[in-house]
This record gives structure tokens, C-alpha cells and sequence, in this order.
């Protein structure tokens, strides 16, 4: 049955037969948790302390390490997880002692060893010191029986460990199968936070730097990688068939930094730098070694220091189910796998930005972070934020022709926004000490809010002074630790002498509101039409009240006006730094007004009525007339803003008007939240067809535009990829008849070709050409993912296939994820998890497909012996937060029945609650303005 909205718009409504699949094998056999948790932990003395935060937690500060000596021995070509090492550190005693404290995390110590080391370097053996372990604070104390006197000494520690295989951290193991069919293992590190601790016995700080020299006894078939150069690889004298790799000696650097591989990888090269990879992937590792080159020319040049001058090489290495994370050890930067390899014939646009960026943000920490690391993780900012705003400044020089910067505020301003609008959100530099305190620490406040704040001061200061600033940080702190203040005399070192700030203040007066606060301000601009004058004031942004508050950000300004649309001007500000203040503007009364240029500032703006409606009328005549970032900045405001009822809902809805002339993607980016937001509010409703009407307007002439939705034209622009992949979605998901033929005759003529579509349009024509897939088309891409080697890729695919609107299609993939057999042995635990969250996140047939499934007590039994009760506890959250109507309320109330046991209470309680709030959204003001709108707008 077809029926039509407009002139674009047909929703179809497909009744398919179909049979199961009976295709995909048999389930049980419990499997691990997987968990990609990307960070380790270590400690200061200037940082910010909090009395609440418990400082035991940190090392006696009366010895020092100077260098460690790593000897270590695996077994794990094997698969055997047990290892072995020796350690010799070499420490200072600088205060008089009677113990020795390190830290230790699940190393069994065999023996210990104390040695003074006398001028000449020899060393006179001081006895064998008794040790125990506070497992708590994971510190493990020496006590030699005397007062040491100042002095240097070699600790040497004999101890064995476990290689990792349920976490990413330490040294952990992972495998994978080579074209012969063989398992073949890989030893690799994770240590950032505080998990060197799992390797060796060490000083787990980050100020404790040392340098480090590394042995590795290890099958002679395999190869071992580190931080530095192989200096000689000599035949094990003790294990036939065995070889140790000897690396020379690292700079001083904190032992977080400390990384080595042990696998059977192979290598490509460029100069000083190598890329390394499993040997049935290396074919896919030219543009990460490419781009590392480029990237880390561009940085060279950027930062006025050459990385050769303290490393004399750069290896990257990509590795097999870790995840998509990345980590900057000094030397060998290790990445998962969808995060470094790249195919042009399998990988979409997506993946190779995704690529360029981060490469750039892991070389980015080879200067923020390795040569100059933060003295406690309370300044964990002083590494992140950078790396955050490089990762997109670096992968923009290396490849201008990109436009990678245009995606900067959208993916990181706008995205730092929302957890920051929380009462309950943490300041930038914030105190923490336990291991897991200190990993939570890395969150979008060290990211995306510290990478804005720097990139709005780096435009306010110019970015000449800005480099010349970072000379100076690096300079003075190269080697050692640092605080805010190391930077802020940098830059301030840069621009004595020039007007670039206000007479009086100091980069640290002002960075210290920023950092040290939590949140944001928004800065409300209210006109005076007669004059030309406007009042600006500031308060703290939350996203779920308005409250009074202390706060006083310097925040600095500047403007573009209809007769003057300066956007691109960014070199003069002026500053709030006061409450509210008025402000000569010389504006006449029938032009608009936008500050915050480019959206350079980490802050929210606001005007009267009036201005917002220039703005909109503006935007309706000429799109071009306002920047493209400021397009994009003026949508999330306006929305976000009529979310806590700064503005009227109707003045945010207006303005998106102008979208059916937009033709840049970051505006339509911004405007995608607004409409994924209204979409979940409203499908399954009685105002959802007033909903797609009004969507229809913004889209229609958009998407007639593209023209070929599933070919991909030699010169298209890496924008113009991302903009015909969003339209074409909401094209598709509301029903355009073209866009569902289009995407329904590409997937037939794949499979009957047996030919991939291209990748850059694989996503859209795989989701929605499964819309009236048979079951062999189904198991045709099915087949395309269990037999693809390339991990992004099959991600890409996976998501597709939970796109399948027959519910015995998407049961059957279920239970792919929930079992096992021969075929689906190469499925990583990663890929099980993806499965069952793109089944409920591809729409309504999803979320009844797990319902019907998951009813069953035997599969739910063994859904939760694969993925353990809290994969089921989300399950159930996300399908609650998809239910919007009483039939479903209903279904859902009939599944947590059906559950009994399997799920918990708190989350039963939680998921009715949530169906709730959704539902009484539509008696609040705002469900009844926007329902409204639509209505009207319809109508």
C-alpha cells in the first residue's frame, strides 16, 4: 500500500514472505565481556588537591627513578599467557629512607635485590630487602633494614605475570588467522593510565620519568617492536629457537609510554618511520603511512621542534581486535585496527577521515604528552585538549583539499556542549588518585570542551603567537612535567610587548575562568533597535534548569553585521568580563547581528526575538550571506536554547526553514540532532506524518539535487560525501519512492553481479536496499561481511544488516551473535556486541525483533551466558527509550515479563519510567509548541 505526502514524498509499507534463515548455525557457549577501555593512569605535587580525594594513592616522594633495565620473556606464540621478567631500577634516594615504594598490579614477585651505586658505576650489593604489597593502592614497599642514605641504587626485581586477554591494558594478547588458516598471536601493551604496573614493577607516575632500556626474549619466528630502534637480536642462550631483541635506550619519558610489540607483523617503510601490520593486512597500510609522514612534517614545522630531534624513528602499528582506539607511546604508536588500515576498495570516506585525524591526534601527543607531559593527571587536559585540536589542524594541513577543519566545531564544540551543561560536570583540571578515578578523567571535558577552549584562545592570541608560545612550553618543559601555568607563561612569553590582550590582563587571568570553572557561559545579546547599542550578559548554560550562579567568564567577542558579513575577519576581540555590560554597536535596526564568529568561542549566544528573526529572514534570501559555520553554530544554539526556554521552539523550527537551500554539510550536521531528536519524540505517533511533511521541505529539493544516489563521481568533495549520505538517509528512512528504488536496485545488482557497491555509498544502499531484500540478498551481504578480513568494514556491514525490515531476517542475526560454530569463529566479540545494537538502533522492526526473540527464555538464557546480564539490562534501556505509543508500552511490558529474573529491577523500573517520560513529553510546553508547529506547518 502506498501512500503520498507532497510531491517528493511516498511512504511504502513492504509485506514481504519470507522464511527464517536458516542459514546461521546454533548458539551457546558463554563468552568474555569485551571491553575497549582505551586508558591507565600516574602523579604530582603542585596540582590542585582536594581534601576529599584520597591522596595515599600517590608514591613517598624521598626516591626517584633514573633509568630502568627490562628484561622479559614470552612464551606467547603459543597462546600462553604466563611471562616472565627481570627489572633493574636505578633510582635516587633524596631524602633519607628506610623503604622504597613502586607500584605493582597482579606481578608475583620471585625475588628482590638492592645494589649502591658508586661514583665510578659500580655496583656493591646492599642485601635482599623484604617487600609486601598494599593491594589496595596497589603499592609494593621495600624495606632494606637500614636508612638509606642519599645516594643512587639499582632495585632489581625478579617476577612473572599473566598476559591480558579480558581487557586491553598491561600486556595483553590478542590473535588473529592468516591465510592459511592458522591463529597466530599478538603481545601488545596498553599502559596509559596506570597500567605499566602490569608489566613491570615501576614508578606509575607521570612526572617519574625515566628512560628505559628494553630486552625481549621471544620465539625466534616472531619479531618484537618498541619504543626505540632494534639494537642487535642475538640467539636465546638459555631456549632453542628463541632470539632476544635488544632496543637502545628511551629519553627520560613517563613509564606510561613504555610500548612493545611481540607478533609476526611485517613492516613498510618511509624514511624514519614504519607502519606495521598483521601480514595479510599490510597491503591496507599506505595511507597510514602516508599520511604519518605528512602529518608529522606538518607538526614539525608547526611547533618549531623537529620530533628527530629527541626520537630517531616513528613506527605505527595496527592491531587486531582492539577496538578503534589509539595510543601515543614516545616512538610506536598503536592503533586498533579500523583506526590505521585502509582500503580504498572496502573502507568508506568516513574511515579514511577518521584515519587522517586520528594519526594526526596520536602524532599530536608525540609533543603534547611525550616531550612535555602533565605533571599529574589533574592536567590530563594539557595532553588531550591539544591532541584533540590537532588531530584536525595537523590532518588539515597534510590534506587541505579535505576540509577537515569545517568538521572541527560540529564533531568537537558542539559535541563537548551537552555533557558540560550537567550541574554535575566536572572543570577541566580536576584532582583524582585510585586508578579508576584517574581513567575517568578522560572524557569529553579532557577532549572536545579542553581541544575548544585552546582553539579559542589560540584564535584570540593569533595562531603566530600561539606557535610561538608553544615554543616556549616545549623549550622550558621539554623532558619533565607541566601545569597550566607552564603553558600560560608560554604564551604569555609570546605576546608581551603586543596589544593582543586588553592593558592589565594576563593569558592566565583569563584561561583560569575556563579551566578551573565547570561549564559554560551563554552570552545573551539584546538590542536596542533605536540607538544601536546591545546589552551583553553572560550566565551559566544548563541543559535542564536556569539557576543562579557565581560565575564570570572572560569571554571574549566580535561580530558580523548584514552590511559587513566580516566572518572570516578573526583578529580582534573584545572581552565580557563582567556579569553584563552595554556596548556600542553602530548597527542599524533592520540588519541582523552574530557574534561569535566561526564559532572560534566555547560559548553558547542568544539574542532578542527580532535579531533571530533577521537572521532567519536572511538565511531564507541568501545562505551564503552567513558563514557556513556560523550556519551550523546558529542551529544548535537555537535549538539548544529553546530546549530550556530561552527562545520560542517556533523561532528554532522557522529558522531550519532555509534548510531546502543548504547545500553544506556542517549546517546540515547541526541540523541532524534537531531532527533525530523530533524523529525519536515522534515516529510511532499520531504527529509523525506532520513531523515527515515538515521534514520533507527541508529535504526535498536537497535530495532532488544529488541526482544518483549509489554511484560515486571521481571529483566528489569529502563534504559533498558526508552531505548526499545524510540527505540520502532521511530520504530514505522517511520513504522517498526514488531513494528506495535507487538503493533497492543498487543491492539487487550487487548480488546478482556479485560485486560490492562502492564503499563510500555502501551504508545507505545496503540499509535500505534491505527494505525488500529476499533472504539470499540478505545472505549474500551476510556472506560479504564474515568474509571480509577488514574490521572496518564489516562494522559498516554489520550496521546494515541490522537495517533488515523481515523480523526472521534479524532474528537469525541475532542469532549469529549468540552463537557459534565454524563459520562464525572469525566474529569478534566487538562484532557480537555491534550485532545486537545495530538490530535495535535501525529502527521500530529492530526493536520487535529482540522483543519476540528475547522472549524466549532459552535464547534469552543464552543471551545473557554470551554477553552477561548488563548487555540485557541495555537491551531492554534502548528498547525503552524506542517505545512511543501504549501498543508498544504494552509489548515492552510484556518482555520484562517474559524476562522475569534475566533483568533486573532497577532497570524494569527505569525502562516503564522512561516509556513514561516519553509519553508525558506531549503534555509539556515544548511537546505542544513543536506537535503544534507541525501541525500547523502541514496544514
Amino acid at each position: 500500500m502506498v501512500f503520498h505526502l507532497g510531491k517528493n514524498v511516498s511512504l511504502l509499507l513492504l509485506v514481504v514472505t519470507s522464511s527464517t534463515l536458516a542459514v546461521f548455525g546454533q548458539r551457546p557457549a558463554a563468552h568474555r565481556d569485551w571491553s575497549d577501555r582505551e586508558f591507565a593512569p600516574v602523579p604530582d605535587t603542585v596540582s590542585p588537591r582536594d581534601d576529599l580525594i584520597d591522596q595515599s594513592y600517590r608514591l613517598p616522594t624521598d626516591t626517584v627513578p633514573t633509568h630502568y633495565t627490562i628484561r622479559l620473556h614470552t612464551d606467547l606464540h603459543t597462546g600462553s599467557r604466563a611471562f616472565s621478567g627481570i627489572v633493574d631500577i636505578e633510582l635516587d634516594v633524596v631524602v633519607p629512607t628506610d623503604a622504597i615504594t613502586v607500584h605493582n598490579r597482579g606481578l608475583a614477585i620471585a625475588s628482590a635485590a638492592l645494589y649502591a651505586k658508586q661514583e665510578d658505576g659500580l655496583l656493591v650489593e646492599f642485601g635482599f630487602p623484604h617487600y609486601e604489597l598494599d593491594e589496595r593502592t596497589e603499592q609494593l614497599t621495600f624495606h632494606p633494614g637500614q636508612i638509606l642514605p642519599v645516594g643512587t641504587y639499582v632495585l632489581t626485581v625478579e617476577y612473572s605475570g599473566t598476559l591480558q586477554t579480558s581487557s586491553n591494558s598491561g600486556f595483553f594478547l590478542k590473535s588473529y588467522v592468516n591465510d592459511d588458516g592458522e591463529r597466530r598471536y599478538v603481545g601488545t601493551t596498553q599502559f596509559e593510565s596506570t597500567n605499566a604496573r602490569m608489566a613491570y614493577p615501576c614508578y606509575d607516575e607521570p612526572l617519574l620519568k625515566a628512560a628505559h632500556t628494553l630486552w625481549i626474549t621471544h620465539s625466534g619466528e616472531y619479531n618484537a617492536v618498541s619504543n626505540m630502534p632494534v639494537e642487535e637480536i642475538v640467539p636465546s642462550e638459555e631456549h632453542e629457537g628463541y632470539v632476544t631483541t635488544k632496543f637502545g635506550p628511551t629519553p627520560k619519558m613517563s613509564t606510561y609510554l613504555l610500548a612493545f610489540g611481540v607478533s609476526d607483523f611485517v613492516a613498510i617503510e618511509d624514511g624514519n618511520q614504519q607502519v606495521y601490520a598483521r601480514p595479510n593486512a599490510i597491503d591496507e597500510a599506505e595511507f597510514a603511512l602516508e599520511a604519518g609522514v605528512k602529518v608529522l612534517d606538518a607538526l614539525n614545522e608547526y611547533t618549531y621542534v623537529s620530533y628527530y630531534d629527541y626520537m630517531p624513528k616513528l613506527s605505527q602499528m595496527a592491531i587486531p581486535d582492539r577496538g578503534s582506539g589509539a595510543m601515543e607511546n614516545w616512538g610506536l604508536v598503536k592503533y586498533g585496527e579500523p583506526a590505521l588500515l585502509f582500503n580504498p576498495a572496502r573502507n568508506t570516506y568516513r574511515t579514511r577521515k577518521g584515519i587522517a585525524v586520528v594519526i594526526a591526534h596520536e602524532l599530536a601527543h608525540q609533543w603534547f604528552g611525550d616531550l612535555v607531559g602533565p605533571h599529574w593527571w589533574s592536567y590530563i587536559w594539557l595532553n588531550e585538549g591539544f591532541a584533540n585540536l590537532f588531530g584536525y589542524i595537523a590532518a588539515d594541513l597534510a590534506y587541505p583539499s579535505e576540509r577537515y577543519w569545517d568538521l572541527y566545531a560540529v564533531e568537537n564544540v558542539q559535541n563537548a556542549f551537552g555533557p558540560d551543561a550537567s550541574d554535575s560536570i566536572r572543570p577541566m583540571t580536576q584532582d583524582a588518585t585510585t586508578p579508576s578515578a584517574i581513567s575517568g578523567l578522560f572524557d569529553s571535558i579532557a577532549y572536545d570542551k579542553s581541544g575548544s577552549v585552546l582553539n579559542m584562545f589560540r584564535t584570540v592570541l593569533g595562531d603566530d603567537n600561539f606557535r610561538a608560545g608553544l615554543k616556549v612550553y616545549f623549550q622550558n618543559r621539554q623532558l619533565d612535567g607541566a601545569v597550566a601555568d607552564d603553558l600560560y607563561a608560554g604564551l604569555q612569553a609570546a605576546i608581551d610587548g603586543t596589544d593582543v590582550l586588553p592593558e592589565g590582563y594576563t593569558v592566565k587571568q583569563l584561561m583560569d575562568t575556563w579551566t578551573t570553572e565547570p561549564g559554560y557561559p551563554v552570552l545573551t545579546v539584546r538590542r536596542n533597535y533605536d540607538d544601536g547599542s546591545v546589552i551583553l550578559s553572560q550566565e551559566r548554560f544548563y541543559s535542564d534548569k536556569r539557576s543562579p550562579n557565581a560565575n564570570v567568564w572572560y569571554i571574549p567577542y566580535s561580530y558580523s553585521k548584514a552590511s559587513n558579513p566580516n566572518f572570516d575577519e578573526l583578529e580582534h576581540f573584545r572581552w565580557l568580563s563582567s556579569k553584563a555590560e552595554r556596548v556600542e554597536t553602530g548597527v542599524a535596526a533592520d540588519e541582523w547581528i552574530i557574534f561569535n564568529k566561526q564559532q572560534t568561542g566555547y560559548y553558547r549566544v542568544n539574542y532578542d526575538a527580532h535579531n533571530w528573526l533577521l537572521i532567519a529572514k536572511a538565511l531564507q534570501e541568501d545562505v551564503s550571506a552567513i558563514h557556513r559555520l556560523n550556519r551550523a553554530q546558529l542551529i544548535n544554539d537555537a535549538f539548544n536554547l529553546a530546549r530550556v526556554e530561552r527562545h520560542d521552539m517556533k523561532l528554532t523550527l522557522d529558522l531550519l526553514r532555509y534548510l531546502s537551500n543548504e547545500r553544506e554539510y556542517v549546517p546540515w550536521a547541526a541540523a541532524n540532532g534537531v531532527l533525530n531528536y523530533f524523529y525519536n519524540k515522534l515516529r510511532g505517533t499520531a504527529n509523525y506524518h506532520d513531523f515527515i511533511v515538515y521534514v520533507d521541505a527541508l529535504i526535498g529539493p536537497v535530495f532532488e539535487s544529488l541526482g544518483d544516489i549509489t554511484t560515486v563521481p571521481e571529483d566528489e568533495a569529502l563534504l559533498d560525501k558526508y552531505l548526499k549520505q545524510l540527505i540520502s538517509t532521511w530520504a530514505c528512512r522517511i520513504g522517498y519512492t526514488e531513494c528506495l528504488r535507487q538503493t533497492t536496485e543498487a543491492l539487487h545488482t550487487a548480488v546478482e553481479t556479485n560485486t560490492p557497491v562502492h564503499p563510500d555509498v555502501s551504508y545507505v544502499v545496503y540499509c535500505y536496499g534491505l527494505k525488500g531484500a529476499t533472504d539470499e540478498e540478505y545472505r549474500w551481504l551476510f556472506d560479504q561481511m564474515i568474509s571480509s578480513g577488514n574490521e572496518a568494514e564489516r562494522s559498516v556491514l554489520i550496521d546494515a544488516l541490522g537495517c533488515a525490515q523481515e523480523q526472521s531476517q534479524l532474528i537469525s542475526l541475532l542469532t549469529v551473535a549468540i552463537g557459534s560454530n565454524s563459520e562464525l569463529n572469525s566474529l569478534l566479540p566487538s562484532e557480537r556486541s555491534r550485532i545486537v545494537s545495530s538490530i535495535y538502533s535501525a529502527g521500530r522492526i529492530g526493536v520487535e525483533a529482540l522483543i519476540e526473540a528475547l522472549s524466549d527464555p532459552l535464547l534469552a538464557q543464552e543471551f545473557v551466558d554470551r554477553f552477561g546480564q548488563g548487555t540485557l539490562n541495555s537491551v531492554v534501556s534502548n528498547v525503552a527509550s524506542r517505545t512511543n505509543n501504549d501498543v508498544e508500552l504494552q509489548q515492552l511490558e510484556q518482555f520484562l515479563a517474559a524476562l522475569g529474573d534475566l533483568v533486573s529491577p532497577a532497570t524494569a523500573e527505569a525502562a516503564v519510567s522512561t516509556v513514561k517520560t516519553n509519553a508525558a513529553w506531549f503534555e509539556t510546553y515544548e511537546g505542544v509548541l513543536s506537535t503544534t508547529y507541525f501541525a500547523d506547518f502541514t496544514d
